[in-house]
């Protein structure tokens, strides 16, 4: 299994990353946790067929998915080889590139045509032109990222604030306290927040401030007990709920496993 990210100069105001995964005959059957990055991704998925199981529910995927934003983590699941391309979005980018409620797709994977056949109409044939030319196919998605009408209003500029400020304090406040930097009230906040990142504010935070202690644990910078109280868990037993809610495991069990997979997916 290769996981490649890819520059995403030039879109950096609407792309988190690219990335590129390949899977060879010596890597199946795979199968791996996948913790939520708090950004909807679409992928193309060409030459073989990925499966998801969320809640005990499969969804099998190929060509070009919308991957909305999950609250929890899910398992991914390939037997055939294959690769695929994606993009992960800023947490409102896909809102400014469809102007379409991202709730309506929250823990969902879904064809992206179902979505939106508008993007659909514009990406796709850029995926199936650089199938074989990774490189081109990442200057060409950014040529054409670039020129898409992007939606611009006062809610999504204070809903960008509001992930600044989440994204500034690495998650460490509550939803409460992002009224005192945006001036709306609870329920407003809420409810642009859901239609244009697809999660209420609370959940956000509460999944951001795990994603990135789980990124510096990865990354090996510091032990995972100082992690734990770095990031206002006020005892082992809160910190040990939080993790059983996203990974759908104890600590224990996860931290005595190997997880490859993830382990890439975390620490860059």
């Amino acid at each position: 299994m290769t996981l490649k990210y890819y520059n995403t100069g030039g879109v950096n105001s609407l792309i988190e990353e690219f990335f590129h995964l390949t899977f060879d005959e010596s890597d199946l059957p795979f199968e791996s946790k996948v913790l939520p990055i708090c950004s909807p991704t679409i992928t193309y998925i060409y030459n073989n067929q990925h499966r998801f199981l969320y809640k005990k529910k499969q969804t099998l995927c190929n060509q070009l998915i919308l991957t909305g934003q999950f609250y929890d983590s899910y398992q991914f699941l390939v037997e055939e080889k294959g690769h695929s391309y994606g993009i992960s979005l800023k947490p409102t980018t896909l809102y400014k590139l469809t102007k379409l409620d991202v709730s309506k797709i929250k823990n969902k994977h879904v064809q992206l045509s179902k979505f939106s056949k508008d993007l659909h109409d514009i990406l796709n044939p850029i995926f199936l032109k650089y199938e074989d030319e990774i490189p081109k196919l990442s200057q060409n998605l950014k040529k054409v990222i670039s020129k898409v009408p992007v939606e611009t209003n006062s809610e999504i500029d204070t809903i960008d604030q509001a992930i600044e400020i989440i994204h500034s304090r690495e998650g460490m406040l509550n939803a409460y306290e992002l009224l005192d930097y945006i001036g709306y009230s609870q329920k407003t906040l809420e409810t642009h927040f859901k239609k244009i990142v697809g999660i209420t504010p609370g959940k956000y935070i509460r999944l951001f401030r795990f994603l990135r202690l789980m990124r510096k644990y990865e990354s090996n910078t510091i032990k995972l007990k100082d992690l734990i109280y770095m990031y206002n868990y006020y005892d082992h037993s809160h910190f040990s709920k939080d993790f059983r809610h996203f990974m759908k495991e104890s600590p224990k069990n996860y931290f005595k496993s190997e997880h490859p997979f993830l382990n890439k997916y975390l620490n860059k």
